[in-house]
């Protein structure tokens, strides 16, 4: 079999997921009044699903730079050990810069479980897993900003999707990690930070909190 299709094959249960996530992502930036070509640009440059939910969250809020850029460090810091993973392998590709611009989540899972990848195959393999990964986020983000934009839907409670990605985000790291002291900081931060902390600061405030108490009581977490 034709080792670009296996490639191919390996891929579909992520374009099934990124289908609907990107899918989803292009109709909340169209209810937000989001142009498309924007929206595919975004998905093109950034190409982080949960950063780009959050974008254009900032964007409409007229969130500052600082702001945004610690988020979305944060929140993507977990490539720096994805590339740590993979580093020997990474260094003996020819065409390393787009793989490691194109590393995601589903893409580093797939990618680990292989068992076949030598010498021969190894740039094949990484980089056209990405490309194809990238592809069906990117091709979604536009088809559902495309639809949003141009018939007549009724939006209300669909920004939801940005609180319900963060829930079940946080749902798989305390599976790997059931850390109870930790899930109940970030719950009780999150509660008194509505009280607390200004709306459009209220993700950035709650997260330097957190990371305050963290390192302040660092034995006890």
């Amino acid at each position: 079999m034709n080792l670009k299709f296996k490639i191919f094959q390996s891929t579909i249960a992520v374009m099934m997921g990124y289908a609907s996530l990107g899918f989803a992502f292009g109709l909340y930036g169209a209810s937000m009044g989001m142009p498309s070509w924007i929206m595919g640009i975004t998905s093109v440059m950034v190409y982080a699903g949960s950063v780009e939910f959050l974008l254009v969250a900032f964007i409409v809020s007229g969130a500052n730079l600082w702001g945004v850029f610690f988020i979305s460090f944060l929140l993507n810091f977990r490539h720096f050990f994805y590339t740590l993973g993979l580093l020997e392998e990474i260094k003996k590709l020819k065409f390393r810069y787009y793989f490691i611009y194109a590393l995601s989540d589903e893409t580093y899972a797939l990618i680990k479980s292989r068992n076949d990848i030598d010498d021969t195959n190894r740039d094949l393999i990484f980089n056209f897993t990405a490309f194809l990964n990238q592809i069906y986020w990117v091709f979604s983000v536009i088809l559902g900003s495309i639809l949003g934009s141009n018939l007549n839907l009724n939006y209300k409670g669909i920004e939801f999707s940005l609180a319900a990605l963060f829930g079940v985000l946080s749902y798989e790291v305390f599976k790997r990690d059931k850390n109870n002291r930790v899930a109940m900081l970030g719950f009780g931060v999150g509660i008194l930070g509505l009280f607390l902390f200004p709306l459009h600061y209220y993700l950035f405030c709650s997260l330097i909190l957190v990371m305050l108490i963290l390192i302040i009581f660092k034995r006890l977490f």
